[in-house]
């Protein structure tokens, strides 16, 4: 065997070993993002099931839908608090998914109703924020996420346990 046909063989394999890496590289990658994705899913419910958020919920989903600023300062200081609470925590949601850091689908089937009932509770008290203060981005993210629910028809659609009776689980479950 010559110089030269050793030469091609050495750079052909050389070739396919970058080839191989850089696939397996992709292949990490993807890996990686899908776990990411997979622990902001997971610190998305841990957030939801706190003690805070939960009180905050509650004393807000109690409400009247049609709330108005003056409604949430005049429920005292624990009402303002929960509305800042939820205001915030949906906020950060909102970004989180416009950013893709969580998926669309798993915030709309998680809380994508209580995302549009909670504003509908707290838009009114949000809007007035934004001119009082000057702050037209306040709230921002959460608006444009119970939009987007809402554009979906997420209000209209059955729910899970009705439109998902027939699903059974897969070979992964």
């Amino acid at each position: 065997m010559t110089w030269e046909a050793i030469s091609a063989i050495s750079t052909a394999f050389t070739a396919v070993v970058i080839a191989v890496t850089a696939l397996l590289g992709i292949y990490q990658l993807a890996q990686l993002r899908a776990q990411r994705r997979d622990a902001a899913a997971i610190e998305l419910m841990h957030s939801l099931q706190d003690t805070t958020f939960a009180r905050a919920f509650r004393l807000i989903f109690l409400q009247p839908d049609t709330m108005s600023a003056a409604d949430v300062v005049a429920g005292g200081p624990e009402l303002e608090e929960a509305a800042m609470i939820l205001a915030f925590r949906f906020e950060t949601i909102g970004l989180m998914v416009y950013r893709g850091t969580i998926s669309f689908q798993l915030v709309d089937e998680l809380i994508g109703g209580a995302t549009i009932e909670i504003w509908n509770r707290l838009s009114g008290w949000v809007v007035a924020t934004r001119i009082e203060r000057g702050w037209p981005m306040y709230c921002e993210w959460f608006h444009w996420l119970a939009e987007r629910f809402a554009a979906r028809g997420r209000l209209d659609r059955p729910p899970a346990h009705e439109r998902l009776r027939d699903w059974k689980p897969g070979r992964d479950a």
